[in-house]
């Protein structure tokens, strides 16, 4: 009786994994589009409601671990946009710029044949400029289907193109570039 218990132990513990570490690593290679010569304090905050950046729905428990990282990834990734616009990045000047995390994530419904993972991402920005002020949202969706269950790889990707996306659409935005070239 004793052996089968420790079997069954050990069985249940060899089928109980840990929750998986999400990977990103997106880079900007949109390059030069316009040249912003500013010095700029940039931070980056995050206001999502869940730390999950990948959620497998119905699944528990959680498949991935919450991500903390996710504000120093997207904010290395708008410092690299910006500085390749001509930024000068400093932490001495009245100039500021925060993007706000709203939402980022991918839902992903799976079944014995398929699977869809929905991702969405949501940033603000609010950048002042002496008294002035400029602040605008920003937001994309992408779409991934397949057979079988999801690739995480595949998910790491998605969330890294809508990162890629938002950040080139905000460093060349129109209005932006008029606000931060303005007197």
């Amino acid at each position: 009786m004793k052996l089968l218990t420790a079997v069954f132990a050990v069985f249940l513990t060899g089928c109980a994994s840990a929750p998986k570490s999400v990977i990103l690593s997106p880079n900007y290679s949109a390059g030069q589009i316009t040249r912003l010569n500013i010095p700029l304090h940039v931070s980056v905050e995050d206001n999502r409601t869940s730390n999950f950046t990948i959620r497998v729905l119905k699944q528990e428990p959680a498949l991935y671990l919450p991500d903390a990282s996710l504000p120093n990834i997207v904010g290395d990734t708008l410092r690299q946009a910006l500085q390749t616009n001509g930024v000068q990045l400093t932490a001495i000047t009245s100039n500021q710029f925060i993007l706000h995390i709203n939402e980022f994530a991918a839902k992903i419904t799976e079944s014995l044949t398929e699977h869809q993972s929905h991702a969405q991402a949501k940033f603000s920005i609010e950048v002042a400029k002496g008294s002035k002020r400029f602040e605008k949202s920003y937001h994309a969706k992408a779409q991934l289907s397949g057979p079988l269950q999801h690739d995480q790889a595949k998910v790491e990707g998605q969330l890294n193109n809508l990162t890629e996306l938002l950040i080139t659409r905000i460093v060349s935005d129109k209005e932006l570039i008029q606000f931060l070239q303005g007197s």
